[in-house]
């Protein structure tokens, strides 16, 4: 039951993938647009107003169950199998086989490990590759508001001492948020419950920052550390290659940990439909993407270090800069994020 408090923001370079499938118009129906981005202090004073440069196709909000349900809608049913869980692998020139812990094997011509942060079939491949801790634990939650602290059009992130809180639009008064807090990896839940602790973390912060907070159940509340990997050297080897988080995990700061593997699917696809051989399709793929995904999991880490900066004195010169700086040079990164096309 905790899938109900996730949400997923889909910016244009996600949207534009989920167009090329013929999914957008089902995902986008009924669901407001993102238009501008605010960074606010926890008074609610705005640091910066960045608007979302003009991209052909929108940068929505949705819940995760929603985005798995169409996506579901495009593979045949019986291409998908449960309760297979991966032990290992081996490959000769010609085949890939995958032996799994209930003891069926499976040949292939390919094998895509898309199996998360912790991949088993990335950990086959390159070894020793652990998550990294990056200091803080991430809550998430979807809502209903409404009030009128929230605009049209409008999400937001909003930097305390050590803490953030961000505010997504889904539409038709629902929203979904994130709050995270330095902490250390043990950080274990208050024994009163998750929902009570993030409002006595978060008291006194701006509007409609403890409404959404109230409006959400202990068992709605999802809660992650932050973790990422280090990029690697090498994703694919033979005819075995990583996709996702699989590949090139990062922290949430940025958004593009789901939009990313939509890309990778993308270039993947396109790169097995043009190449004359599995190595060559995989080896063009890895060169494609790499340059792109190691970007973002620095930048997303850097993002992240300065939003959870708690030095008192640090943290007011981080809010002086953030003000005089124009929103142009945000504008002008997030267009080379999220104008990718595939």
């Amino acid at each position: 039951m905790r899938e109900a408090g996730a949400g997923m923001m889909l910016w244009p370079n996600a949207t534009r993938v989920l167009g090329a499938l013929g999914l957008l118009h089902g995902l986008a129906a009924h669901r407001e647009p993102t238009t501008r981005f605010l960074v606010r202090g926890s008074s609610g004073k705005v640091l910066m107003n960045i608007d979302l440069p003009k991209f052909e196709v929108p940068a929505i909000c949705v819940r995760r169950t929603d985005l798995l349900d169409s996506l579901l809608t495009a593979v045949p049913s019986d291409n998908i199998r449960f309760g297979y869980d991966f032990e290992h692998l081996d490959q000769s020139p010609e085949k890939v086989r995958i032996h799994f812990a209930n003891g069926a094997v499976a040949e292939h011509d390919a094998v895509i490990g898309a199996d998360g942060i912790r991949s088993r079939v990335r950990q086959t491949l390159r070894g020793d590759s652990a998550p990294v801790y990056r200091g803080y634990v991430v809550w998430r939650g979807i809502s209903h508001y409404h009030g009128y602290a929230v605009a049209s059009g409008e999400s937001s992130e909003t930097w305390g001492v050590g803490k953030r809180f961000g505010i997504l639009t889904i539409g038709n008064g629902n929203f979904t948020w994130y709050a995270t807090m330095n902490a250390p990896p043990d950080h274990r839940d208050a024994s009163y419950g998750r929902q009570r602790e993030i409002l006595d973390e978060f008291a006194g912060w701006h509007a409609p920052v403890i409404d959404l907070i109230a409006a959400t159940s202990d068992e709605e509340i999802l809660k992650h550390p932050a973790y990422d990997v280090l990029p690697l050297r090498r994703w694919s080897s033979g005819r075995v290659t990583l996709l996702g988080d699989a590949a090139h995990p990062c922290t949430p700061n940025l958004g593009q940990g789901g939009c990313m593997a939509l890309e990778d699917a993308l270039v993947l696809a396109k790169c097995f439909a043009r190449e004359s051989s599995v190595e060559t399709a995989l080896r063009r793929y890895e060169y494609l993407r790499r340059s792109r995904t190691r970007h973002i999991q620095q930048r997303s880490l850097l993002m992240g270090h300065i939003g959870q900066w708690e030095n008192q004195l640090v943290v007011k010169g981080r809010s002086v800069v953030t003000r005089l700086l124009p929103a142009r040079i945000f504008e002008r990164n997030l267009t080379r994020l999220y104008s990718y096309n595939v």
